[in-house]
């Protein structure tokens, strides 16, 4: 109502901060003026994970969804989520995508681009995210037996 309140105090000199207790009463409000200063909100357990749905869902859908991406960290920030939390999702789902991409011990150059892709918009170091393929490879050599191709 800032604007409105400017509206009041500019034709009336009026500089009040509360609501006409006429108008409260019509639509049961109360006529105590709004704290100024109130703490941010923070996102409840079902935005969190509708949220990391949507990391999921933009990630797995790359390069087709990478436009989403920025829509994606506003809403991170919309939120209020803690930034651990932001990280530890990323992080979380970046892993998921590589496992899922040597499942069939083959990595594709189409897969190679989408985790870099997938990497650069995180904001991934390269040498972490190779070094984490390398890891996740060798975790799916050990428990298939074979050589994981394309790695």
């Amino acid at each position: 109502m800032g604007f409105l309140n400017a509206l009041r105090k500019a034709i009336t000199g009026d500089d009040a901060t509360s609501l006409d207790p006429k108008v409260a009463a019509a639509w049961g409000l109360s006529t105590e003026p709004l704290p100024e200063d109130s703490s941010p909100v923070h996102a409840s357990e079902f935005d969190k994970s509708q949220w990391q749905k949507g990391v999921k869902r933009v990630l797995d859908g790359l390069p087709t969804t990478e436009a989403e991406w920025p829509a994606l960290m506003a809403d991170a920030r919309a939120l209020n989520l803690p930034e651990d939390h932001i990280d530890k999702v990323m992080v979380d789902e970046f892993l998921l995508l590589i496992r899922r991409a040597v499942a069939d011990r083959h990595v594709t150059e189409f897969e190679h681009k989408k985790l870099d892709l997938a990497r650069f918009l995180i904001g991934i170091p390269e040498d972490a995210a190779e070094a984490t393929l390398n890891t996740v490879v060798k975790e799916a050599e050990a428990f298939f037996g074979e050589v994981v191709e394309g790695a």
